[in-house]
């Protein structure tokens, strides 16, 4: 999608303008943070809101063919009109701190010379901001707020009442009353030449035809508030009431609650499903019934209740769609008491030809895994095999899935610690990318690099997350927070799941050990530990196991330190004397004394 281009030399038309402050290269320049706007913009959760925001703001004007059109056009292209984005990009510096006016301006003329046309909405949004901008700053914004109005009107287009009283608004905040007041009956007298209805006119005409007791829209808007108080009628949890309540205040609260979730769908990678969920709403501008209940199945405090919403909305006869069922299957794969309607759900999804996301089907064989059993899942696996659809975790390699997702469940039952507990959290969300990474980078920086690449190459082929990776994390966390005792236990525990250690863990967790005393014999068994198994520790790993020789401060220490490094070398195992001293900088200096003490005897 072409973003908004600059350059093009932008004139004021307009003969009332060209003797004012605001000079038209004043307007030709974007402003400085413009790409940063745009690409919050073309997210696809902001492309896709500000489309129903704008299609919903035309339907409720009037311009059912513009809205339309707009719904159209996204359906037909799968992009996003020009118009749309533009439009959305004025309202961000409208609504931004410090009066960003005059940016939205700079923006909507652009627009113009562009070759993009604006709708009624974007008329309404930049006609009102700058009707109601600061006069002292920018005096003549209230005329191109006039003008703009009046070029609605030549296009064909009626203002919004709410359009045409900021307007007068914006001329009766001048200084001079007087001429305020002529200057807003000339503007009355010039839009209503134009075919404008007047508010007073129009009111006089509805009561000569009364319109119909409710519009169209107002039934659809009352029928979708009907279908919320159906949904929510048998919740017995009063905090949930409660919050039904706050949510179903009116239809626009409900539909804020709407945007939220369509908003939370697209976050968690369920584009699609969010897509087609609330495509009706580009059709209609109303909430579609199945978002209602999905609404309230979300927000149930139980999966019992989640359960009866969702059978309520079946009996009112909505087929859900790809959308209800992934929410609805990992909501029920958290509960023992409900992971067999979750494998039922997940399997009727197979047979309407839906393919659950990945989300989905984790969250399921992961309650399998850690509510029932590895064999469970194995026999579940049996019967979705011949639906051709299967996690994606590469051929053959199912077993090593549900063995990760059991020892993920373990290792955070074991963890009390609540800043632990965070910590895999995050690593297992986006924090996997990145502790991974820092994994793979340190192995190669210490020339483990066949080490690394085995490691990753498994998390390739299986595309399963190395769980060493979470424990290692876990570790690094207790250390930080100097408990050693939890960081070595967190050790063990994996070394008991069967999980083997690789360069990158030694070193995090030698490091950690040997600043504490209790630990230092720990620390330099896991350092012999690493040369037995060919391992090459790097220098801030072998140099804190010397430091802590040389921290005790006695002769006999030291000889042992020199008796430790002796079995080293025995190894294979050669100190680099001048990388050791880069390490040691800033440490006091009997503590360099005594270890270069060490490692010179060594080398002698």
């Amino acid at each position: 999608m072409t973003r908004l281009e600059w350059g093009i030399k932008t004139m004021v038309d307009d003969a009332e303008l060209k003797s004012t402050t605001l000079l038209p290269g004043d307007l030709e320049r974007p402003p400085e943070d413009l790409q940063e706007v745009l690409g919050k913009m073309f997210t696809e959760e902001a492309l896709t809101s500000n489309t129903i925001k704008m299609v919903e703001g035309l339907l409720r004007d009037g311009f059912m063919n513009m809205g339309l059109e707009i719904g159209a056009k996204v359906q037909e292209t799968n992009k996003v009109p020009r118009v749309v984005t533009d439009t959305a990009v004025m309202e961000h510096y409208i609504n931004a701190a410090g009066d960003r006016t005059k940016d939205a301006l700079r923006v909507f003329k652009h627009m113009l010379v562009s070759g993009v046309e604006p709708n009624a909405y974007t008329y309404a949004v930049i006609i009102k901001a700058l009707a109601a901008a600061d006069l002292k700053k920018n005096p003549n914004f209230v005329v191109y707020a006039k003008n703009y109005f009046v070029e609605m009107l030549d296009r064909g287009m009626q203002p919004n009442e709410e359009t045409y009283e900021a307007v007068l608004e914006g001329i009766g905040r001048a200084e001079n009353k007087a001429e305020a007041e002529e200057e807003r009956r000339e503007f009355v007298e010039n839009v209503k030449a134009k075919g404008f209805v007047l508010v007073l006119q129009k009111e006089a005409e509805e009561m000569a035809n009364p319109p119909s007791l409710k519009s169209e829209m107002d039934m659809l808007k009352e029928h979708v508030m009907k279908v919320f108080e159906d949904a929510t009628r048998d919740c017995e949890d009063e905090n949930a009431r409660a919050r039904f309540r706050q949510i179903g205040e009116d239809y626009e609260s409900l539909r804020k609650c709407a945007f939220d979730l369509f908003n939370a769908l697209v976050r968690k990678g369920l584009n699609e499903e969010a897509k087609e969920l609330f495509k009706p709403l580009l059709d209609t501008a109303i909430l579609p019934d199945e978002a209602v209940f999905i609404i309230v199945i979300l927000f149930s405090k139980t999966k019992s209740d989640a359960l009866k919403v969702y059978e309520h909305m079946l009996a009112y006869g909505i087929t859900p769609s790809s959308c209800t069922y992934n929410l609805l299957i990992a909501t029920l794969s958290l509960d023992p008491n409900f992971i067999g309607h979750a494998k039922k759900y997940y399997l009727e999804m197979l047979d309407k030809g839906m393919k659950p996301c990945l989300r989905t089907s984790l969250a399921l064989f992961n309650g399998i895994a850690c509510l029932e059993s590895l064999e469970n899942g194995e026999e579940f696996l049996e019967q979705v095999k011949p639906k051709g659809v299967l996690p994606d975790v590469g051929e053959g390699h199912f077993t090593e899935l549900m063995k990760a997702l059991k020892l993920y469940d373990d290792l955070q039952k074991v963890t009390s610690d609540k800043d632990i507990q965070e910590v895999i959290c995050r690593v297992t969300l986006d924090g996997f990318k990145n502790q991974s990474s820092k994994m793979f980078y340190a192995m190669v920086e210490d020339g483990n690099v066949g080490e690394a690449m085995d490691l990753f190459q498994s998390t390739v082929e299986t595309r399963i997350n190395p769980m060493v990776i979470v424990h290692t994390a876990v570790i690094e966390a207790y250390i930080k927070c100097n408990n050693n005792k939890g960081a070595l236990q967190t050790y063990l525990d994996m070394l008991a799941a069967g999980l083997a250690p690789n360069s990158y863990i030694y070193s995090v967790l030698i490091k950690g050990l040997s600043v504490d005393a209790n630990y230092f014999k720990d620390a330099k068994k896991y350092l012999v530990e690493m040369l037995d198994k060919g391992m090459h520790p790097n220098v801030a790993t072998y140099t804190a196991v010397l430091e802590g020789f040389a921290r005790q401060e006695d002769k006999k220490a030291e000889e042992e330190g020199k008796e430790f490094l002796e079995v080293m070398m025995v190894k294979g195992f050669v100190p680099d004397t001048e990388a050791v001293r880069e390490v040691l900088k800033g440490r006091p200096t009997p503590v360099i004394s005594r270890v270069m003490s060490i490692i010179l005897s060594e080398l002698e």
